[in-house]
């Protein structure tokens, strides 16, 4: 079987990819983010653990865009105060788990951004193309229906 693009998505290659078991964490796989350039773009359900997520975003707290679901609308304003070049946007009906690291690197995980004692996963690929395509047909299109933090 081959997929193919449809309504529910785009087929894709990917020579890196990597699947993540039970290891890794949100702080690993964004160890270094503060040698990225371009954005990095945040999707996920809830917020778990200000301090955790503000240690990671710390290390870069610029060009970074995070939708979170609105059932996290006090842990996003929060984060907001902590870091206010952070754009922070709130969707009711955002549970995506995506992390989209420019200019090249997606990852699509179980687990909201943050910290989780749960067994979770993550897929972790390297694809300039799955990132325009991911962040065209997703990220940039649940942001435009989000509402922005000020």
């Amino acid at each position: 079987m081959i997929f193919s693009d449809d309504s529910g998505g785009f087929a894709f290659s990917c020579e890196d990819a990597k699947m993540s078991i039970c290891a890794s964490t949100w702080n690993k796989r964004l160890s270094q983010i503060a040698r990225v350039i371009g954005p990095v773009l945040i999707m996920t359900g809830s917020l778990p653990d200000l301090e955790y997520i503000s240690h990671t975003l710390g290390k870069r707290p610029r060009d970074i865009f995070i939708i979170a679901n609105t059932d996290a609308q006090k842990e996003a304003r929060m984060l907001k105060l902590r870091f206010p070049e952070v754009r922070m946007a709130l969707h009711r009906n955002n549970n995506a788990k995506v992390v989209l690291v420019a200019p090249d690197t997606v990852w699509v995980s179980s687990a909201d951004f943050g910290k989780t004692t749960r067994i979770e996963s993550a897929i972790g690929l390297h694809s300039s193309v799955v990132f325009k395509k991911t962040r065209e047909s997703l990220f940039d299109r649940v942001w435009a229906e989000a509402t922005e933090i000020a």
